[in-house]
């Protein structure tokens, strides 16, 4: 049986005016993972006695619009496959599908560096400027080549983005509501995703593909508008943190890949590259797949409003019970609920609302995997660590995101079918919840206890 190991903290004797306190371990509570910062044995580490939700807010602010960004070519899919002019096909799509995925990968890795040569808020500030002017870009796209080249750099910038606004989240977060937080910043994506969806379906049809991205662009501005506010505090955040963890030297790859930490490195990219796999290959195909079991596309839309809603929802009941019973063991819980679901889509089990039902289940199982081993890296390194272990694991960890468009587009220009291509999902899922078998407690312990 799976249990999370952590360390249960008491208060020093006072805090200051942004509420970090600095305390020291004082038993082991086997329920729930504790925060990064209550990994440090010297007592080094700020711990948040108050959570700044405004900056949470922020930063979920900013996955919803990465989720928008992303959603949009999977719904823009059926049409530029039906248009002449663009010359895509289904094996092309998967190629395209890919390369936001692949500067992602490239971003996470550089989003350590970037963030201590920028700070947190310049860097995300620019990320944010960035694939902003992409996404419009796409729009204006005269060929395939230019689409995926947009996606490429797009994809650079949300990959920087996506670790320094986790990070910047825990760093603003009470101990307590660590996990909690991190599913809600992340359930942003899957609310983006959801008004992609929603946006697909009254645009595509009225302006076609080049009009759904531009709407991409839009949503960047007006989140330049929400998160500029809380730039400043997410800074102070950052220097409260770095300026705790005193006796720290730099953080580094070579840090990271040390005896006591590679390990967990290693799994944490494992299981992250199953589980984007799975999420965002079927993120990019299933409105697709949908169209290829003979269903409309409003109706195949409708099923990815399904899965996302079901991914916003689900994720932060999943997130309540992580924290509860132990975020390893309702990660790996996840993962199989996600396979399931998906043998069961592949097997065309029941009737159209059933199938609704499983999309559901899918949402909600698929992207809380995904949340779950976000939180159990950020509370397996020690402070110092945080955003580079963060940006390895979400960059490296981004192979299954760039892997699965194409996995997809082969599988359907083979003549294998639909089922097939959610076959190869569903193992993914299932092989992420298996490799959480080894991210043990005790080896989560030696990790933090790491000067």
């Amino acid at each position: 049986m799976m249990t999370d190991g952590s360390t249960e903290r008491s208060s020093a004797d006072c805090a200051d005016s942004t509420g970090i306190t600095r305390d020291r371990p004082i038993s082991s509570n086997p329920g729930r993972s504790e925060a990064i910062a209550a990994g440090d044995p010297a007592g080094r580490a700020a711990v948040r006695t108050t959570t700044d939700w405004l900056v949470v807010i922020a930063c979920t602010a900013i996955m919803i619009v990465e989720g928008y960004d992303l959603l949009l070519y999977s719904n823009a899919i059926p049409v530029l496959l039906a248009d002449p002019t663009i010359g895509v096909d289904q094996s092309a799509a998967g190629l395209i599908g890919s390369m936001i995925f692949l500067g992602m990968l490239g971003g996470g890795v550089a989003a350590g560096p970037v963030v201590r040569a920028l700070g947190p808020s310049r860097t995300i500030l620019i990320g944010i400027i960035g694939f902003t002017v992409c996404t419009v870009a796409v729009a204006a796209a005269s060929d395939a080549w230019h689409i995926g080249a947009a996606r490429l750099l797009a994809g650079l910038c949300l990959g920087v983005v996506l670790p320094a606004a986790l990070t910047a989240a825990r760093n603003a977060t009470h101990n307590a509501d660590g996990s909690l937080t991190i599913t809600i910043v992340m359930g942003g994506i899957a609310i983006g995703a959801v008004a992609s969806t929603l946006t697909a379906q009254s645009v595509l049809h009225l302006g076609g593909w080049r009009t759904l991205f531009l709407s991409g662009g839009i949503v960047g501005i007006l989140l330049a508008a929400i998160t500029i506010p809380a730039l400043r505090r997410i800074e102070t955040h950052h220097r409260n943190v770095a300026q705790a963890d005193t006796g720290a030297s730099r953080a580094s790859v070579r840090e990271l890949v040390a005896p006591r930490h590679r390990t967990l490195l290693a799994l944490g990219v494992l299981v992250t590259f199953a589980d984007l796999l799975t999420w965002y290959g079927v993120s990019t195909w299933l409105t697709q797949l949908m169209r290829e079991f003979s269903i409309p596309l409003q109706g195949a839309l409708q099923l990815m409003l399904v899965l996302n809603l079901g991914a916003v929802v689900g994720s932060v009941g999943i997130a309540l019970l992580a924290k509860r019973l132990g975020t390893r063991r309702i990660a790996a819980a996840s993962g199989v609920l996600a396979a399931v679901a998906l043998l069961l889509i592949a097997g065309q089990i029941g009737p159209g609302w059933l199938l609704a039902g499983y999309a559901a289940v899918l949402g909600a199982g698929a992207i809380s995997a995904q949340n779950l081993i976000n939180s159990l890296v950020a509370d397996a390194f020690p402070v110092r660590l945080r955003t580079t272990a963060l940006g390895c694991t979400l960059g490296l960890g981004r192979l299954g995101a760039v892997v699965a468009p194409i996995i997809g587009g082969q599988t359907l220009a083979a003549g294998l079918g639909p089922a097939w291509v959610l076959v190869a999902f569903a193992s993914a899922a299932l092989l992420g919840a298996v490799l959480l078998i080894w991210f043990t407690p005790e080896r989560v312990e030696r990790s933090l206890a790491a000067r």
